[in-house]
C-alpha cells in the first residue's frame, strides 16, 4: 500500500504534461563585484561576459554548464617600478543543476541552482611582487528570472544574479555577478 501511495505521489513529476524545449543556449553580459574583501585591500569590479548551455532533463530540472569571465578587474596598479595595466581576467567554468518553476502559462519562469566551478585567474602583464596566475576549484549559486519574447517560447530575456565562491589554502575569492541574459531554446 505504501509503495502504491508513493508511486501515485511521484508519478506526476515524471510525466510530461506538455512538450517543452529541452536545449537552451544563453548569452550573458553584465558586471561583477568582488565581495568579502579584507579591510585595507581594494575591492575589484569589472565587466562580465559569458555563455551557458542547459539541457532540460525534466520540465523542472536542467543540467547546465558554461563559461563566465570578468575582464580586467584590477586595472592599472602602481608599484616601485611604475604603473602597470595588469590585463588580468577571472574565468569560471560552472557546471551544475538548476530547478525551474514555470509561471504564467509557461511564459515567465524563475529558477535557482548551483554546483561546482573551475576558476582560472590569468595575468597578461606580470607586476613585480603582484599576484600570479592560478587555478582553483570553486562553487556557485545562482537565481534567474526570465520571460518569453515570442509565442513559441524560443527567445527569452532574463536577469541572473550569481555568487562564485572559491576557497583554497592561500586564495579566497568571492564574486557577485549580475548579468542580463538572452536565451534561445529548441
Amino acid at each position: 500500500m505504501r509503495r502504491i501511495a508513493l508511486l501515485c505521489g511521484c508519478l506526476p513529476f515524471l510525466a510530461y504534461g506538455q512538450s517543452f524545449q529541452r536545449n537552451e543556449f544563453t548569452f550573458t553580459g553584465g558586471h561583477g563585484w568582488q565581495v568579502d574583501v579584507p579591510v585595507g585591500e581594494p575591492r575589484l569590479s569589472a565587466v562580465s561576459l559569458g555563455g551557458t548551455y542547459s539541457f532540460r532533463w525534466r520540465r523542472w530540472l536542467a543540467l547546465e554548464g558554461g563559461v563566465l569571465t570578468v575582464i580586467d578587474p584590477t586595472g592599472v596598479v602602481g608599484s616601485y617600478a611604475g604603473f602597470f595595466d595588469v590585463h588580468d581576467r577571472f574565468t569560471w567554468l560552472p557546471f551544475g543543476v538548476r530547478f525551474i518553476l514555470p509561471l504564467r502559462h509557461d511564459r515567465f519562469e524563475i529558477s535557482a541552482g548551483g554546483g561546482g566551478a573551475y576558476e582560472r585567474y590569468t595575468v597578461g602583464n606580470e607586476v613585480p611582487n603582484g599576484p600570479g596566475p592560478y587555478n582553483r576549484w570553486a562553487g556557485y549559486f545562482k537565481a534567474k528570472a526570465a520571460v518569453a519574447l515570442d509565442p513559441g517560447r524560443h527567445f527569452w530575456l532574463g536577469a541572473t544574479p550569481q555568487f562564485m565562491l572559491v576557497s583554497g589554502s592561500d586564495i579566497r575569492d568571492r564574486w557577485f555577478v549580475l548579468t542580463g541574459d538572452v536565451s534561445f531554446r529548441f
